[in-house]
């Protein structure tokens, strides 16, 4: 399952000044990988997620998040599981 992250780094690094460049070459990846990441068509490593979030002084899950989708499917699954259940068995999946 590919899921696009929702990002907010763009915003975060404008609102300290900084480049894309500057960002990048801090977090030690390209300039085209912040590019890419910003423009939704790069999800990120945890490391590199980390990274950023010590750079900009943000925590992670304020630079990045899923869409309320997949943030709803997420929060039905994990209801599930505390009820005891297994996805397949709520979805009706067989294996």
């Amino acid at each position: 399952m590919t899921v696009s992250l929702e990002c907010s780094v763009a915003s975060v690094r404008r609102a300290k000044g900084w480049t894309q460049q500057q960002l990048a070459g801090a977090a030690g990846v390209s300039r085209q990988t912040v590019v890419e990441l910003e423009a939704g068509g790069y999800n990120p490593s945890a490391v590199l997620a980390l990274r950023l979030a010590l750079l900009l002084e943000a925590a992670v899950e304020d630079l990045f998040a899923l869409p309320a989708e997949d943030a709803a499917d997420i929060a039905a699954r994990r209801a599930h599981l505390r009820a005891g259940k297994t996805h397949q068995e709520v979805s009706g999946e067989t294996s």
